[in-house]
Parts: structure tokens; C-alpha cells; sequence
């Protein structure tokens, strides 16, 4: 998910760059595409009728001249009808989309939840589309057996998709045989080499598994714990570095208990690691500087090229941020939002917080 997150503010940051003259008059539309709603599906869909009030509302606010730096002849219908062309002609399935524009030159970005149809015109405005593909991150979770490991994807706290993954052994993943005491010791070592090659390529499955799609944020085993535990030693190191937990899940656990385990697990992981961070935030402003908090310190550092990361609460409230996000954006800096107790405390310094490479005296 953050990959995915990071492909799409490089689009956009590539977009500003080209167009930094016009930063300050970036025409920011949110538009609720929803296809859920019966009212999208008129001869003139709600969010075209939407469009216009907005649109017309920046018109009484700026007027034609307001953009005339672009064309001395555009008027705002103009930018209106070529806009609403251009989502008609793209037949939008999605939920809802935002276009970024300096009334000439476009972005277009499908989202995955509706959004109130809503018109921004000056700096543009980042942070409801932060809010939007803000997620705890794409899940997967392996579920052992003796004979099989079944694979889920979860994206928390969005949707689930299954499909399975067979074992490449033909006989599975199998514990060490036992309970006969006939058996010899030359027989015990044949099982127990046969058991770590197993376990072995088990663990070699799942890592070009889990390389192989990098839009997973972490792993979850469950199943057959003992197996679980033995693949987990035998793991690639990046990967085992993604192991969130081992948990007593069934394996045939139904598709709404693996959600409900996960979005659990997932808000145990997440408030643990947003109390981290804005503890190292803390630290690291208290001890050795390297750590500013409020908006005019967060600027003046972004504005030194001396961010490493920018904290932000979620859910982001206020229009104060949105220069915050856009001085991120464009010096390629990352933000990361918190949640719950840790954005409280980051709200209490002043509501954001940036790490620093290097202190000026």
C-alpha cells in the first residue's frame, strides 16, 4: 500500500515541478463518482450538477480575470465543460476521483471511498487525497496445515481476497513422523533432513511469494503454529523482518474471522508503532534537536531542506496543514500520519512534527 501511495505523489510531484509557476493556481476537484448512488446514473449525473455549483461558486469568488494568467480569453465554463467532458468520456466506475489542474494540463486520480464534490482553487489542496489512500497497509496472512498453506491478502481495513497456495512438496509440509520405537536412528535423521528440506522450501515459497508483490505491508501466520514457528526461522531475513505475529488462527477460519483477527492485530501493530515514533520524535527534539513540532517550525525546516519525515494526526482536520503537505511533496519528504493516543500528543505540540536530518545552531 505505501508503494502504492508513493507512485501516486511522484506522479504528482513530477506534475507540480512541471508546473511550479503556477503552484499558487492549481485547481484542486474532488468529485463524488460514486456508482452506488442511483443518482449518477441520470441523464445528467448528480456529481456533473455538483461540479457546476462548485465551479460556479469559484467563478463569483475569483471571476474570469482570476485566471486569465493562463489564457487571456478561458473562462471558468470553459475549464468546466472541458472537465466534466473529460470524466464523462473516461466513464468513471470507481467511487470517486480528484483532478489536480492548472486549467490547462490535468492529473487524474480514481479513489477508493466517495468523497464530498468539493472545488479548491490556490495551493493544491493534498490532504483529503492522503486521507484517502491512508491505510494500516495490505496484510498477508499464510495459514499452515501438514499438507497445504492457505494464502489471504487483506487490505485493512478495505477488502479481502483469497486464493491458495500449494505446497511445492507433494506431500505437504509435514511434522516429524513419530510414536513408533522400532524406528532407527538412521531412519530419525532421513525424517528429520527430510523435515527441514521441507520446511525449507516452504520458506523459499513464500518468500518469492512475498517479494513478488510489494504492495504488502505485513504477515501474519497462523494454522499449525509448530509449522508456523519453523518457517519463520527458515524465512528471508526482509521478510521475516514483515512478521507482525504468529496467532492460533484455524485454518479453515471463514473469511470474516480472518478479517476481524487481522483488523485487530493490525490496530495492536499500528498504535504501537504511531506511539514510537512520536516518542522518537520527543526524543530526538529534546536531546539532540534533530526534531521539531508546530506548523511555523515544520515549515522553516522544510523550507532548510532538513526534513527526513513529517508527522501528521490522522484524521487530518485542518486547512493549515495543506502548505505543510505540499512543501513535503515537493522536497520528496514522507509523511506519515498517526492515530489515536499518538495523535493526540502530536496535536497537544502544536498538531505536526518533523524529523530532521541536521540541526542549524
Amino acid at each position: 500500500m505505501k508503494n502504492t501511495i508513493n507512485d501516486i505523489f511522484e506522479v504528482l510531484r513530477c506534475y507540480l515541478l512541471l508546473h511550479e509557476d503556477n503552484r499558487s493556481k492549481i485547481l484542486s476537484l474532488y468529485i463524488n463518482t460514486d456508482s452506488k448512488n442511483p443518482a449518477n446514473h441520470r441523464e445528467r449525473p448528480a456529481w456533473q450538477i455538483e461540479v457546476s455549483n462548485q465551479l460556479a461558486a469559484l467563478r463569483e469568488e475569483h471571476g474570469d480575470e482570476g485566471i486569465r494568467h493562463i489564457d487571456s480569453t478561458l473562462t471558468w465554463k470553459e475549464v468546466e465543460q472541458r472537465l466534466v467532458n473529460k470524466v464523462l468520456e473516461m466513464r468513471p466506475t470507481g467511487r470517486s476521483l480528484v483532478i489536480f489542474t492548472d486549467l490547462l494540463d490535468d492529473i487524474l486520480i480514481e479513489l477508493p471511498m466517495p468523497v464530498e464534490t468539493k472545488a479548491y482553487f490556490g495551493q493544491p489542496q493534498v490532504k483529503h487525497l492522503l486521507s484517502q489512500l491512508h491505510r494500516y497497509g495490505k496484510y498477508l496472512v499464510i495459514l499452515f496445515s501438514e499438507t497445504e498453506h492457505r494464502v489471504v491478502s487483506i487490505d485493512v481495513p478495505t477488502s479481502l481476497g483469497e486464493g491458495t497456495m500449494e505446497s511445492s512438496i507433494e506431500s505437504g509440509v509435514f511434522l516429524r513422523p513419530g510414536g513408533r520405537k522400532s524406528r532407527t536412528q538412521a531412519s530419525e535423521r532421513r525424517d528429520l533432513d527430510s523435515e527441514r528440506r521441507v520446511i525449507r522450501e516452504a520458506a523459499n515459497e513464500i518468500n518469492r511469494y512475498f517479494m513478488g508483490d510489494p504492495t504488502f505491508d505485513r504477515i501474519v501466520f497462523g494454522g499449525n503454529l509448530k509449522i508456523a514457528h519453523r518457517v519463520k526461522g527458515a524465512l528471508h531475513h526482509t521478510v521475516s523482518e514483515k512478521l507482525v505475529s504468529i496467532e492460533p488462527i484455524p485454518f479453515d477460519a471463514t473469511t470474516e474471522q480472518l478479517e476481524r483477527t487481522v483488523k485487530l492485530l493490525a490496530d495492536e501493530y499500528e498504535e504501537l508503532h504511531d506511539n514510537t515514533l512520536v516518542l522518537e520524535l520527543l526524543i530526538r527534539r529534546d536531546t539532540c534537536g534533530r526534531g521539531v513540532a508546530g506548523l511555523a517550525n515544520v515549515l522553516e525546516a522544510l523550507e532548510n531542506g532538513q526534513v527526513r519525515k513529517v508527522f501528521l494526526p490522522y484524521p487530518i482536520q485542518s486547512d493549515a496543514f495543506d502548505l505543510i503537505l505540499v512543501e513535503a511533496l515537493m522536497a520528496n519528504v514522507e509523511v506519515e500520519l498517526v492515530h489515536g493516543k499518538a495523535a493526540e500528543t502530536l496535536n497537544e505540540l502544536g498538531g505536526v512534527g518533523a524529523l530532521l536530518y541536521y540541526i542549524i545552531h
